[in-house]
Formats: C-alpha cells, sequence, structure tokens
C-alpha cells in the first residue's frame, strides 16, 4: 500500500465512523430531550478537550454528534411547530 491510499483509507474511516455517531445521536435524540443532549454533550467536549491526551478525531466525531442532535432539536422544533398551526393541518 502506498501512502496516498492509506491516507484516503483512514480519512474515509474517519469520515464514515463521524457519519455513524451523527447517526446513532440522532436517533437517540428521538428517545430522549434532544436539547438536553445537545447541553450535556457540549460541556463533555468541553471537558474532555482539556485532557491532555484528548484525541483531536475524538472531538471532531463529537461534534458531528453535536451537529446531529442540534439538527433533530430543530427538526422537532419545526414539527411542534407546524402541529400548533392550525393553517399547516
Amino acid at each position: 500500500m502506498n501512502e496516498k491510499f492509506l491516507a484516503q483509507l483512514i480519512a474515509e474511516l474517519k469520515h464514515s465512523q463521524t457519519e455513524a455517531m451523527a447517526l446513532l445521536t440522532q436517533a437517540l435524540c428521538r428517545q430522549v430531550d434532544p436539547a438536553k443532549l445537545k447541553k450535556d454533550l457540549e460541556g463533555i467536549i468541553r471537558a474532555y478537550e482539556q485532557r491532555p491526551q484528548a484525541s483531536p478525531v475524538a472531538v471532531q466525531m463529537a461534534q458531528g454528534a453535536l451537529a446531529a442532535a442540534h439538527a433533530e432539536q430543530m427538526i422537532q422544533a419545526n414539527e411542534r411547530a407546524a402541529a400548533a398551526d392550525p393553517k399547516k393541518r
């Protein structure tokens, strides 16, 4: 394997894992309060980043999960607003 191929392989693996974490987080947000999960993730990420051995890849993946929690929070807010608006029924 050459260096370019290996770098591409690692990049694809990182991207796939980040996407998987985001999907898992989105599903979790449908079971719990997405705003609370988002707040907890933000705090955990900040605390983790303070560790000397904090992995930048882990932070990147956690931020993908955080983005998914935020997106699901917005989706749920829009669904609630649409359900409450009699014009949209």
